[in-house]
């Protein structure tokens, strides 16, 4: 019988909106807590604020998360048991975790480092702190075969330094076509799914949507970002202004039901680390147009066709087919179903047990 491994999980992005890395997070550590062979506890990175109830023990430092991350620039200080008490490894869900042979940092995509001027500034700096990590012997899992080439070529990580887990994909919950009605303002809509920012290219949703039937609309939902006025400036130069609908704060309710209710789902990103939106709409049978980013072309590629990132004639062209024919492979639903956080935990557990041995 395998020894029960005391994993230390960051929780801090639970602190914050539903958006990816929060849900990625909440999957995770769900699934960990259900396993006989894990024990897990959480870590926070925040000087202020009381600890999220989560269901596990949460060791909260109380430091401030940017002096944390300028220390870890240069220094393996303060380390794994300052930060998340006696655990056996530490699992940094979010780019940071002390630098140390005993951890396991995620990486959803190397952005910071690649394509600084697309994040703020608190982003891009914490690529100092994976490069000292690194080179301290932590281990860096990426959710896609894409991110760790990218890793390898990139940063010099040597292989034996990654771990490739693809993330779950949740179910979402049931919910009525009303409620989609009542965001979206009609019955036929393409949905953009995610933060404003630009890498996220919503700019080539808002120009495909002159060359729909007037009665489509395009909502646009989730939080302002660092694209909020290129998409707004391209919503009034469009002349469909009319026609798109900008929702900012969606509740879970909301967010279901548009997922479940859209004509298709838009991914037209020039640059992801999994990609999880186009994923979660087709497990529940909505289509998809989606850019071949992240872990889409080693998941579905073979299903469904996918865009080159940029290519706006491209998109447009996908959109008009998928409106006109809004149908889904059947197949790729029974795939995606498979991608549990069940199956994402057990194969992370390995990684834990290969750090564990490894770090001695």
């Amino acid at each position: 019988m395998n020894e029960t491994i005391r994993v230390g999980l960051d929780v801090t992005p639970l602190l914050g909106p539903p958006s990816g890395i929060h849900q990625v997070t909440r999957g995770l550590l769900d699934a960990l807590r259900k396993r006989d062979d894990v024990a897990v506890s959480g870590w926070l990175l925040s000087a202020r604020g009381d600890s999220p109830d989560i269901g596990v023990e949460v060791h909260h430092s109380r430091l401030p998360a940017q002096l944390i991350q300028r220390c870890w620039r240069h220094s393996p200080f303060p380390n794994i048991d300052r930060i998340a008490g006696r655990v056996d490894i530490v699992h940094g869900t979010n780019f940071l975790a002390p630098p140390s042979p005993r951890s396991i940092i995620s990486v959803q995509d190397l952005t910071p480092i690649t394509h600084p001027e697309w994040v703020r500034s608190e982003v891009s700096a914490k690529a100092g702190a994976l490069r000292n990590a690194v080179r301290h012997g932590a281990v860096v899992h990426t959710s896609s075969q894409a991110i760790a080439n990218e890793a390898t070529s990139v940063l010099g990580i040597p292989v034996e330094q990654l771990a490739v887990v693809h993330h779950g994909v949740s179910q979402v919950d049931d919910a009525p076509s009303k409620l989609a009605r009542e965001l979206s303002g009609t019955d036929r809509f393409v949905l953009v799914l995610g933060t404003v920012e630009r890498r996220k290219n919503i700019d080539a949703a808002v120009h495909a949507l002159g060359a729909l039937p007037r009665d489509v609309r395009l909502v646009i939902a989730g939080p302002e970002g660092n694209s909020e006025s290129d998409v707004q400036r391209a919503v009034l130069e469009s002349g469909n202004a009319d026609r798109v609908v900008r929702l900012i704060d969606v509740s879970v309710a909301e967010h279901a039901a548009l997922m479940r209710h859209a004509t298709v789902l838009c991914f037209p990103s020039l640059y992801e680390g999994f990609g999880l939106p186009p994923l979660e709409a087709l497990r529940v049978g909505t289509p998809v147009v989606a850019t071949a980013v992240g872990a889409l072309p080693e998941l579905i590629s073979d299903r469904v066709p996918l865009i080159s990132p940029g290519d706006t004639v491209a998109l447009t062209e996908a959109l008009v087919a998928a409106v006109e024919d809004p149908s889904v492979d059947a197949a790729v639903v029974d795939r995606i179903a498979g991608l549990t956080w069940d199956r994402a935990a057990a194969e992370m557990t390995e990684v834990y047990r290969r750090v564990v041995a490894d770090a001695g």
